[in-house]
């Protein structure tokens, strides 16, 4: 259907930056233009790469949920079944958001309880291909909690994860 939801927001951008953009003579003004701009990029960057970045994601949560479903057995057999059970239903191939953030909050829901008999098992110290499945998840959530971020919005996240590092608050 054209125009995109992608199309609207650059012709947006077009019209602030032409015809509004001229009018406006405070820097208050200017800067309010430039802010407005930036958030259209950053709207349409995101619409733009949105289901690909859900598809993948789905991906990678499928790869880590199956390593983890085997690993987990041991400790929690039911999380291990229901885990593959996921795995193995069909699913949509549609390519909607719609779609993919079902498919994705499914597989969260159980990377997230995967996630907490991982810390559970973690005081133990045993468990090694269960430990592997758990730092490869907390990668690829740092990684995904990352993506789309602003360049300042990463030095913050730099420097409060330094801080943690270094035990401060």
């Amino acid at each position: 259907m054209r125009p995109t939801s992608v199309e609207v927001l650059r012709g947006l951008q077009g019209v602030l930056a032409s015809d509004i953009g001229r009018e406006v003579q405070s820097l208050f003004g200017q800067d309010a233009l430039q802010t407005g701009q930036m958030l259209l990029e950053m709207l349409a960057n995101e619409l733009d790469g949105a289901a690909d970045s859900l598809f993948r994601d789905n991906e990678a949560l499928v790869e880590l949920l199956g390593r983890g479903a085997a690993a987990v057995r041991p400790l929690d057999a039911a999380l291990a079944e229901e885990t593959q059970a996921a795995l193995a239903e069909e699913t949509d191939t549609s390519l909607t958001l719609s779609a993919l953030s079902a498919r994705n909050s499914r597989l969260r829901g159980l990377l997230e309880r995967l996630l907490v008999v991982c810390e559970d098992a973690a005081a133990g110290g045993k468990h090694a291909a269960l430990m592997a499945v758990r730092a490869d998840a907390y990668r690829h959530l740092r990684d995904v909690a990352t993506r789309g971020w602003s360049f300042w919005d990463m030095l913050s996240f730099r420097e409060r994860m330094a801080q943690l590092r270094a035990g401060g608050p």
